[in-house]
């Protein structure tokens, strides 16, 4: 990397003259340094800008903007330095670390996200790590002026240590972006179509969007994403566990075929036919623990008396986390207390998460927030296997029209799955 020594550029804009003698200054490799840190940051941002694109607008321009801002600061810095230009910068990289903090803690109030805190990964600490450096160098900047103006007798040292740190920088940044990386962030929820499953056209995709982030998937990075996730490896004690679980699990599905036979052993509709995920009858006293033979819900293709089990669901009171379930590592139990929770009424569904409050009132209901109570669905009744997994959020292959039965056909646009549930 050459670092320039012409002593004729315009002095920093608050800062002593520049020194006339021939000798480049401490600034001159700062400078240098944070450009690097500030380039290899933006190429991180917008390698990864595609995927969150697929997610939401909003959030894929948000990567894209700031990797120009960041671009933009990198070749002013060596160029048109000023007192400003630095201020920009640190205000900048510190929104974005902010802006990831509480994305990770708390979540963002918008978005694919809102309010679900995403978990840490290596391409966005690697990203926070840069920007932060850059953050230290404006502040040495601003403050420090007569540190950048101190000339430096050892220019082949400071040049050798200035290229070698900001080459590990762009290096670091580079690393990011490799298969490795993109495609297991890909795999975590932002890019759909590289599973090969989600396409857009089975029966699920087809009927309309997710009634509820609960029914969607979650990761291993904490992200929630329609289709399939990638299974872990068992062992082979976890494996003959888990085929004793599901054998008990289907002597279920078989012991009642119908809504009738659901009714009669106690338990009540929950839920309308949803798409994706089909009616929910539940009965809570079950829930107080997991029991592969003794599941808290079962699903159908309908709600009329002869409408056909397609899956079941265990539904489970658990504190502290979810309960350890069936055997192996890929039962990811999920929650519906997103925005206080669901709407219910009668121990009914008539609204999904993304309510209002006011809204749920409005159909006579209320909110509920549900922090306690865990859920995985287990698609085991033969006929309905899911090919997005066994233990997936949605099945695919389970259609149909919200509210009435996976067979019936929607006419003209898909129903408005939030308004379905409260019909």
């Amino acid at each position: 990397m050459t670092v320039s020594t012409d002593d004729t550029a315009a002095p920093i804009e608050g800062f002593a003259p520049a020194p006339t003698s021939d000798r480049p200054t401490v600034g001159n490799y700062v400078r240098w340094f944070a450009a690097a840190l500030s380039v290899a940051s933006a190429a991180i941002h917008y390698g990864y800008a595609p995927h969150h694109l697929q997610d939401d607008w909003a959030h894929g321009w948000f990567f894209v903007l700031i990797a120009t801002a960041q671009l933009g600061f990198a070749f002013l810095v060596v160029t048109r330095p000023r007192r400003w230009l630095w201020a920009l910068a640190a205000l900048l990289n510190i929104g974005i670390i902010g802006t990831w903090v509480v994305s990770r803690t708390v979540g963002l109030p918008f978005g694919p996200q809102a309010l679900r805190n995403e978990a840490v990964g290596t391409a966005d600490t690697v990203s926070t790590i840069l920007e932060g450096l850059v953050i230290v160098l404006a502040v040495v900047a601003i403050f420090a002026p007569r540190l950048m103006d101190r000339e430096l007798r050892d220019s082949m040292g400071a040049r050798f240590t200035t290229g070698a740190l900001s080459g590990v920088a762009l290096v670091a940044a580079f690393v990011m972006l490799t298969p490795t990386y993109v495609d297991a962030h890909a795999e975590g929820g932002h890019s759909h179509a590289a599973a090969g499953v989600l396409t857009g056209t089975t029966p699920c995709e087809l009927s309309g969007p997710a009634a509820s982030p609960g029914q969607e998937n979650t990761d291993a990075e904490g992200h929630s994403h329609r289709g399939p996730t990638a299974q872990q490896p068992l062992t082979p004690e976890e494996r003959q566990t888990l085929i004793a679980q599901q054998q008990q699990a289907r002597e279920v599905a078989v012991k009642y075929p119908t809504v009738a036979d659901a009714e009669a052993a106690g338990y009540r509709m929950s839920t309308v036919y949803v798409p994706c995920i089909g009616a929910h009858y539940t009965n809570t006293r079950l829930a107080a623990r997991f029991d592969p033979a003794r599941p808290s819900e079962l699903l159908y293709d309908g709600t009329s008396p002869d409408s056909k089990i397609v899956g079941l669901s265990f539904l489970v009171w658990h504190p502290n986390g979810p309960p350890d379930g069936f055997a192996g590592p890929n039962d990811v139990w999920h929650q519906h207390n997103f925005n206080g929770g669901l709407c219910l009424k009668g121990g009914v569904v008539v609204g999904a998460e993304a309510l209002s409050v006011d809204e749920c009132k409005a159909r006579g209901g209320a909110k509920m927030g549900l922090e306690d109570i865990w859920m995985v669905h287990d698609w085991v009744v033969p006929g309905w296997e899911c090919s997005w997994g066994v233990f997936a959020g949605e099945c695919p292959e389970l259609g149909g029209v919200t509210g009435k039965t996976a067979w019936d056909t929607k006419e003209g646009d898909a129903p408005d799955p939030l308004q379905a549930l409260g019909s």
